[in-house]
């Protein structure tokens, strides 16, 4: 969830350490947040069971819950995603704004998903980290523009399924259309194009490589 000072501010303006609460929840805080999130079934299940019928109807429910308020909205949306989604793992937590627009993806266990970000098709590990105003996109051809005789919009597009895998952090407003290898970090409002590697630190638009996490620079 939020986060928490852990030390004094540094009165020269520098930065003090933090807990995210997300990542660290006491025992009792964990039993009502069960409990809470059981209050929500009759209206999270039948949801969740009718999104299956199509991608219409998931986005529906998906843009609907995305506007109730911080506790009470992230507790049902995470009741509604672990029913609805074909896995959502332990410790998610989908924050106001942020929509998913298909319903055949996977999410992992500790995962941050931004105020108003947008997931397309693109499957989540374990331990991610996406920021606010992010766009999972499914892939870089999303329309279709090689003919001249006929509108773009009428020309259809193609699609694929992305991953971002464990352990990855993503920038607030980056866009990402191609798949994040694990351990890697992509830069705020970074434009992902092609394939990031391992462990690598990416930048710009389009982004490119600038670090690695094991301190190495380019």
């Amino acid at each position: 969830m939020s986060s928490s000072d852990t030390s004094p501010r540094d009165a020269g303006g520098g930065y003090s350490d933090v807990a995210y609460l997300q990542f660290n929840k006491s025992r009792t805080f964990v039993v009502v947040e069960r409990m809470m999130g059981i209050l929500t079934w009759p209206i999270v299940i039948p949801a969740a069971l009718l999104s299956r019928l199509s991608d219409i109807v998931f986005r529906t429910f998906s843009e609907v819950l995305s506007v109730v308020p911080y506790v009470f909205g992230i507790i049902a949306r995470y009741e509604f995603y672990r029913f609805a989604l074909s896995r959502f793992g332990r410790n998610v937590q989908i924050e106001f704004g942020a929509v998913f627009i298909h319903r055949d993806i996977s999410i992992g266990d500790d995962v941050l998903i931004g105020r108003y970000s947008i997931v397309h098709d693109c499957n989540i590990g374990n331990h991610v980290l996406v920021g606010e105003r992010c766009t999972l996109l499914s892939g870089s051809r999303q329309h279709t523009y090689a003919r001249t005789d006929i509108p773009m919009a009428h020309q259809g597009g193609q699609k694929k399924t992305i991953a971002v895998e464990d352990d990855c952090w993503i920038g607030s407003h980056a866009v990402v259309m191609d798949s994040i290898r694990s351990g890697s970090i992509v830069a705020a409002a970074a434009v992902v194009t092609k394939e990031v590697a391992e462990r690598s630190i990416v930048a710009g638009n389009p982004a490119r490589l600038v670090g690695t996490r094991a301190g190495e620079t380019v």
